[in-house]
């Protein structure tokens, strides 16, 4: 019964039906190779980016608490007037609203979505890859990693080269989907809790905040994590 209500539903919704054929045509071989995953990914960026720059998907909750969440932890923690890296930067919103508070944001994302950060006021945009940064060592004073790190081929890479671009008083904050059941989203690839990614990143940061959003228009809660770059 279940699976005829699951086929009913994507007669119903032909788009929906359409990405899953070309999921599973175009890219069944997704998770046999970086390269094959990346390609994945920027269909999927492409398939969202009406969705990006729709205003009341900016104003969603979830959207709206995770911008407060965010920039609470500067406020809090950090100050501002800093130069401050966002990885997967996607529209730019994120980080448009960071350098409204007297911040430097440089973002960096797949070429097929830095070009969404030109329309936005104030941000350095530039294409690459979070697991293989385009920037020296000790530039920045932030890392921000906002629902980029389950996507990834493999996140590791990234947390290595995050603590390498951060300064000696540097901050890495991560938002990421609350446990395995962020599996359920299609272009994630890995999943964290707060232990996990805890224990991960416990050689070269110590965690000093975590928050939690609870699922208001997504599919999973929703944690937020700040820490500070251990000295080596």
């Amino acid at each position: 019964m279940s699976r005829a209500k699951g086929f009913g539903h994507l007669l119903w919704h032909p788009l929906q039906l359409r990405h899953l054929i070309i999921r599973e045509i175009r890219y069944k071989d997704r998770l046999k190779s970086k390269q094959r995953w990346i390609a994945w990914q920027k269909y999927n960026s492409a398939r969202a980016e009406a969705a990006f720059r729709s205003k009341e998907a900016l104003m969603r909750p979830f959207n709206v608490a995770r911008l407060q969440t965010i920039s609470g932890m500067f406020t809090r923690f950090f100050g501002n007037g800093l130069n401050i890296l966002d990885v997967g930067g996607g529209d730019g919103i994120l980080g448009e609203h960071l350098w409204k508070k007297g911040n430097m944001v440089t973002s960096v994302d797949l070429p097929s979505v830095a070009g969404r950060v030109h329309k936005c006021e104030g941000l350095l945009a530039s294409a690459g890859d979070a697991e293989r940064l385009p920037f020296t060592s000790n530039v920045f004073d932030v890392v921000l990693a906002s629902e980029i790190v389950e996507h990834l081929w493999d996140p590791n890479n990234f947390f290595e080269e995050a603590y390498r671009v951060l300064n000696t008083a540097g901050h890495l904050i991560i938002s990421t989907p609350d446990g395995i059941e962020g599996l359920r989203y299609d272009s994630h690839k890995n999943y964290f809790t707060v232990e996990r990614l805890a224990n991960i990143l416990k050689s070269r940061f110590v965690l000093i905040d975590v928050k939690r959003l609870r699922a208001v228009g997504t599919q999973t809660p929703t944690i937020i994590m700040a820490f500070n770059k251990m000295l080596s």
